[in-house]
């Protein structure tokens, strides 16, 4: 039985690719090997979660300077 097909706003369509050093996938590596839903996910994850923190950080300096 074939899995659903996902929403169109979680489709994943495109690749964000990051040079790392080996030392540097390593350590990813081991924080990823206890987690369950893989490696590209957990770095998504963690990349929005500073992403949006940085962006909110950002809208605030420049409502302060309004």
């Amino acid at each position: 039985m074939a899995r659903p097909k996902k929403p169109d706003h979680l489709k994943m369509d495109t690749d964000l690719r990051i040079p790392v050093t080996w030392e540097q996938k390593s350590i990813i590596d081991s924080v990823v090997s206890t987690e369950p839903m893989g490696m590209a996910a957990w770095v998504r994850t963690v990349i929005m979660e500073a992403a949006e923190k940085k962006l909110e950080k950002k809208n605030d300096a420049k409502r302060k300077t309004k």
